[in-house]
Parts: C-alpha cells; sequence; structure tokens
C-alpha cells in the first residue's frame, strides 16, 4: 500500500470513527458522572478548581468543558461534541503511534479497531475525561518514540520536548492514572539504556520529566491531602473486595474488545477471539520493521508490551491498596487499550500475510462483534432507573418563576444545567454534611429560603439512605403537594404554601364507608391565578376508592388533573394543582370526583351529583 493509498484508507477510518460516534448521541442520559462533569463546569473557575481538589479527578477536563460550553452551549448533544471531537482524534494518532513502533499496515489496522472499538466509542461519547486522557497519553508516547527515534535517542531537539512536556503535563491534570503510562514511559527509557544498550542520555529524559513534575507539582501540594483524604473514606464506605490478578485481566481485556455489555452479555465470549489475536500478535510482531524497513527499533515489540503492562500492572497494585473497582471501572485504563489493539492489529496482519482468507476473516469476525456490542449500545438504554429527562420535562410544565429546588447531589444540579429550559429557578445545593448534624440549623435556613419562594422542589434520590431528603419533605409536611411522583429512582416532589384558614363545611357521605370532609379551597393569587388549593379529608373503611382533583373551564374541559387511591382509615390531605401558563379569560372551578378504583365508576353524594365544586374563579380579560 502506497502513501496515497494509505491516507486514504485512514481518512476513511476516520470518516467511519466520526459517524459511529455520532449515532445516537442524545440516547443515554447523562448519568451521575457525567452530572458531575456538567456541575463542575458550570461553577466559577475558582470554585472549580476548589471542587475538584476533593473529587477522584484533576480539573483539566472541566475546564475544557467549561469553554466549550460557553462556545457551543449546555445541552446534551452540544456537550458530548467535546467528547466526540477528542475520541476521533485518538484514531489517527494510534495510526502514528502504529507505525511508529511496527509499521504502516500494523497502524491502519489499529486505527480501524480502535474507530470500531465499543468501548472507546462509549467514551467518545460520554461526557468524563476517559477519551481526553487516551488521546494525551497517544500523543504524549508519540513524541517519546520520536524522540528516541532521533539519532537513537542520544539527544534532544527543543521543540518535539516541549511538546512532550506540555501533552504529558496536561494528560496527568486530566487524570491521576496518567501517572502510570508516564511510569511506562520511563520504564521504555530504562530498558532501552539497560536492556537493549542503546546509547541514551538518560540525564536529557530527566530534564524532561522534571518539568513535568514541576509543573503538577502545585496541583498535588494543593490537591493531595484532600484527595487522600476522599480516597480513604470512599474506599472505607464502598467495602469493595481485592480482585485476583485474573479477574482483573480478564474484566480489562473483556472490556478492551467489546466494551460495556448490558443485554447480550454472551457477546463477551468474543473478547477470546481479540485475546487469541493478540497473543498471535505478540509472537508475530518481532518481525515487524519499523518504518517500513528501517530497523531502528530491534525491540519495539517489549516497547508495546511495557506500555500496555506498566499501567495494568499499576492499576492493580492499586487495586490490592486502595480496593476500588465500581461498575465499568475498566474506564480508568482505557488509555492502555489502544497497545492491546496494536497486538490484535499484529495478529490480524500476520494471518493475513500467512493466509490471506484467514486474516480477511479474522477482521471481518473482529468487525462483526463490535457491531454487535454497539447495536446493544445504541439500543440498551445503560441507566434506566437514572434517567431524569422525563422528571426534568415535568419541571418544566409546571415550574414558577424562582421555584426552590433542592439538590442534595451536585450531579442532579449538572442534569439540571443540561436538560432543564423552563422558567427560571433557585437551585440549592444542600450541604449534606452540615444539616444532617446540625438539624435546627437546617430548620432555619430553610425557613429563610421559604421566604423567598412560596414554592419548592424536592429532588428525592431514594437508593442512598434517604436521611436528608427525608428531613426535607418533613420541612413541608405542611405544605400543600402540587406534585408527589417517581421517576426511576428519583421521587420528585413539588410543594406550595397557601393558607391555614379552614371552613370545615359538612361531612358529605358518598358511601357508608366513605366520608368526605372539605377544609378549605381556593384560587391562588385571585387576580392570576396559578395555583388551585384544597384542603380535604376521607374516613374510609375500604381501599376501593379513589378520588380525582381537577380544574375545569366553563365547558367542562379538563386544564389541571391529579388522581389519587384514598387510604383505608382517616386521612387529611393537602393537595395544590398547577394550573396553565397564561391563563385565558373566563370562568374556572375546583371539582372534586369520588370513584371506584376497580372500573373508574364515579360514586354520587346524597343530593344526586357526582361532582362537588370546591372553588370558583373568574379571570379578567
Amino acid at each position: 500500500m502506497n502513501m496515497l493509498n494509505r491516507r486514504i484508507a485512514l481518512l476513511l477510518i476516520v470518516l467511519l470513527g466520526i459517524a459511529l460516534r455520532l449515532i445516537r448521541l442524545d440516547f443515554q442520559p447523562l448519568w451521575w458522572d457525567e452530572g458531575y462533569s456538567v456541575f463542575f463546569a458550570t461553577r466559577e473557575f475558582g470554585t472549580m478548581l476548589a471542587r475538584t481538589a476533593i473529587d477522584i479527578h484533576p480539573p483539566l477536563y472541566y475546564a475544557l468543558l467549561q469553554v466549550w460550553m460557553g462556545a457551543f452551549g449546555k445541552s446534551d448533544v452540544a456537550l458530548r461534541m467535546l467528547s466526540v471531537v477528542i475520541g476521533v482524534s485518538a484514531i489517527p494518532l494510534l495510526y502514528l503511534v502504529a507505525r511508529e513502533l511496527f509499521n504502516a499496515r500494523v497502524g491502519i489496522i489499529a486505527a480501524f479497531l480502535l474507530a470500531i472499538a465499543p468501548l472507546h466509542i462509549y467514551y467518545s461519547q460520554e461526557l468524563r475525561m476517559y477519551g481526553l486522557v487516551t488521546t494525551l497519553a497517544l500523543g504524549s508516547v508519540f513524541v517519546q518514540l520520536k524522540l528516541l527515534a532521533n539519532a537513537g535517542g542520544r539527544t534532544h531537539r527543543f521543540a518535539p520536548t516541549v511538546a512532550y512536556v506540555v501533552v504529558t503535563v496536561l494528560a496527568l491534570y486530566t487524570q491521576y492514572f496518567a501517572a502510570f503510562f508516564i511510569a511506562a514511559e520511563i520504564a521504555v527509557v530504562l530498558y532501552l539504556k539497560y536492556r537493549a544498550r542503546w546509547k541514551i542520555d538518560v540525564r536529557a529524559w530527566f530534564g524532561a520529566w522534571g518539568p513535568v513534575g514541576a509543573l503538577y507539582l502545585a496541583w498535588l501540594i494543593y490537591a493531595g491531602p484532600k484527595l487522600f483524604a476522599y480516597v480513604t473514606a470512599k474506599v472505607g464506605i464502598e467495602q469493595y473486595t481485592r480482585l485476583d490478578p485474573l479477574t482483573y485481566l480478564a474484566q480489562h481485556i473483556a472490556a478492551f474488545a467489546v466494551g460495556h455489555v448490558t443485554a447480550w452479555t454472551w457477546i463477551l465470549w468474543g473478547a477470546l477471539v481479540f485475546a487469541a489475536l493478540a497473543l498471535v500478535g505478540i509472537f508475530a510482531s518481532r518481525r515487524y520493521q519499523v518504518g517500513e524497513g528501517n530497523s531502528q527499533f530491534a525491540i519495539r515489540n517489549s516497547l508495546a508490551a511495557i506500555y500496555l503492562g506498566v499501567p495494568l500492572a499499576l492499576g492493580f497494585l492499586v487495586n490490592l491498596v486502595y480496593t476500588f473497582h465500581p461498575i465499568r471501572y475498566e474506564r480508568l485504563l482505557l488509555f492502555a487499550m489502544p497497545f492491546f489493539l496494536i497486538y490484535v492489529a499484529c495478529g490480524v496482519l500476520a494471518l493475513y500475510e500467512r493466509e490471506r482468507p484467514l486474516g480477511i476473516l479474522a477482521g471481518a469476525l473482529l468487525a462483526s462483534l463490535g457491531a454487535v456490542s454497539l447495536f446493544d449500545f445504541y439500543t440498551v438504554p445503560r441507566y434506566a432507573d437514572e434517567d431524569e429527562r422525563p422528571l426534568i420535562r415535568e419541571m418544566e410544565n409546571l415550574a414558577s418563576e424562582n421555584d426552590l429546588v433542592y439538590a442534595v447531589y451536585p450531579w442532579q444540579i449538572g442534569y439540571l444545567e443540561t436538560y432543564y429550559r423552563g422558567a427560571k429557578l433557585k437551585v440549592i445545593e444542600v450541604e449534606g454534611d452540615r444539616w444532617i448534624q446540625n438539624r435546627e440549623e437546617m430548620a432555619r435556613e430553610i425557613r429563610e429560603l421559604r421566604q423567598v419562594s412560596p414554592r419548592a422542589w424536592i429532588l428525592a434520590y431514594q437508593k442512598a439512605g434517604r436521611l436528608l431528603e427525608d428531613r426535607l419533605t418533613n420541612e413541608y409536611i405542611n405544605d400543600y403537594v402540587i406534585l408527589d411522583q417517581t421517576f426511576g429512582n428519583t421521587r420528585l416532589e413539588y410543594f406550595a404554601r397557601g393558607a391555614t384558614t379552614d371552613f370545615e363545611l359538612t361531612p358529605i357521605v358518598f358511601a357508608p364507608n366513605l366520608t368526605l370532609r372539605i377544609q378549605y379551597a381556593s384560587f391562588e393569587p385571585q387576580a392570576k391565578p396559578n395555583l388551585a388549593l384544597a384542603r380535604f379529608g376521607w374516613n374510609a373503611n375500604s381501599d376501593a376508592y379513589a378520588y380525582s382533583l381537577r380544574m375545569v373551564d366553563a365547558q367542562g374541559n379538563k386544564l389541571a388533573q391529579h388522581d389519587a387511591p384514598i387510604q383505608n382509615g382517616a386521612s387529611t390531605l393537602k393537595r395544590a394543582l398547577a394550573l396553565p401558563k397564561n391563563l385565558a379569560a373566563g370562568e374556572y372551578a375546583l371539582q372534586l370526583v369520588a370513584y371506584e378504583r376497580t372500573n373508574g365508576s364515579p360514586l354520587t353524594t346524597p343530593n344526586g351529583s357526582q361532582t362537588i365544586t370546591l372553588a370558583r374563579i373568574t379571570v379578567a380579560p
């Protein structure tokens, strides 16, 4: 394959990579970690630095995302396009690295494998830093290989050295585990110097690594103690068990090969095909010459092994000391995956050179496995119970200007920043630890907040203890409930402050075992109503009934409605209906209907009516 054909092939591979990363870009919802990314990126720069110092990742990706959203907006597609751009950039970089290590044919195959790699596509869509650190790692390795190729690595040119320092520092400011591939780069230099007997000026390399450390030292001093405390506490809380070497390695190979699979777990067996081809590549790659015949690297196979093996080994040691392997933890070493794919590419090429049909079959099998895994990714929701888009749409429909929103977790604020496009809200980031430890202080601050707005939303996540969420709900227990609905793992509550005056009427008996007590009903505010309030109670000796509170116009059209079962026993309810925005002039009524839960048949009052009118209002033009 001549140079022109290689360039055309690489261009087609990059275009394929772009297409695969753009498909269904908004299908998967933001999940916790992506919500954190948006949260950090929407803080002021100083605040962002302070908050990321107590997080498990440095601030560069968040700073880059902040600049990106300033230019392109905060929609999920706009934000994920940053990850697409970063991810696509890694494809030609891998070609260059593989060409330096082996030859252009290996580079083309490796670039193709990365273009269709499910794991890399996943993190070329997700709003996290794993794609960025992978691209930066490839850039750092490429520059290192160029420096080593310069007169056997004996001298350093200024411009490439500066480029190496800059790219490597940026990687460290993107992810802490980037230190693992720097350790691999150090191991490469030491291996070539003392094992391969290359005439390498090690001092020149330490002259590059010194500035890298110096430029990173300030952040380590600032964030190091906070990070240590955070990780120690998190490991103690999560209580993960240590992984044995075989499980650790198998999980990484499976992820590198076929990605994170949800529905079709049988695809994981396809990782054996990748592993077998990688083994073939390890033995076959010894004969490939760098630069199509230039044999400067007689031991390039060992270099690729170092770039792959050192990060995996150090990651395993971290697993032994600080055991932390949440779901899909293999993403932390995504930057090691390209070197695994290089070996797979060597294996495919070796089969192709031996038996052309066999090599074509191996490539087709890899592409088929990738296609099946991608179909799973494109069609199966990853976080169905964490998808808060329906919840936020409901907020957009009902929210009023300056409503309070209590967000117990920062990622909830990130979701709102990305998806919410309704009336302006006053979002409160709940100071969890302080409020839990001082309940009186919490109550006082909430009273002050209630003076700012009579309405409040509580995003009550239901899977993490719910202590603070339940306390927030109790603070609003005497308010009117506009909405109390569960969306996946989140209970969405919407409260409104209203009158406490009672004008209890004569009880209405629907049946011998069901009596209604009306205590208060009104439209508020009277001039331009946006709420219909009702306080009423039931005495029921059965759970066979339900009620419907509704607001209707003069023609009987329902404009707002709430239905709920009537609980067995005595109950008092405060319910509010959020009225349509910009209510047209006319007459409106707040009505209540009781009905049988089994068939929906309405119950009648002693005077034969099926509808009880609680309040009326006339909206002037």
